[in-house]
């Protein structure tokens, strides 16, 4: 079974992930996954609806982008009270992102996330891609 790209870290308060990516989109992809996962979704009732949005996000940089992303993603799960679980970037150039996001409604997280935070987040060149570390105020 292939290694997840992201994984939870210990964290004094908050939850944090560490995420790995070949490159920005799969980093933000895997990173949209990580803090779904986080939330512990239980399975789609029978009830839910699948559902699709779009998503179109400029910042001044990647770190920027990538808060902007998760914002928006908790925001909309919790606008439509919706699972998000796939996450196409169809367009990443510099720091604009073009998105389709999959999911199902209703749904509701088992944990709840209040926001993304900028607590020592960096996203950094590895051996193998990039790599960051996001922390969530829960």
């Amino acid at each position: 079974m292939p290694e997840r790209p992201f994984v939870e870290i210990e964290h004094t308060a908050d939850l944090a992930l560490r995420v790995r990516g070949d490159d920005l989109p799969s980093l933000f992809a895997h990173a949209a996954q990580g803090m779904f996962h986080l939330m512990r979704y239980p399975p789609p009732a029978s009830e839910a609806a699948p559902l699709a949005r779009e998503i179109a996000l400029q910042a001044d940089d990647p770190e920027t982008l990538l808060v902007d992303w998760l914002g928006e993603l908790l925001y909309l799960a919790d606008r439509e009270t919706a699972h998000f679980d796939r996450f196409e970037i169809l367009a990443m150039e510099g720091t604009a992102l073009r998105a389709t996001i999959h999911g199902h409604a209703p749904q509701r997280p088992g944990r709840s996330i209040k926001a993304v935070t900028y607590a020592d987040l960096a996203i950094r060149p590895t051996a193998s891609g990039l790599e960051t570390t996001i922390t969530f105020d829960v």
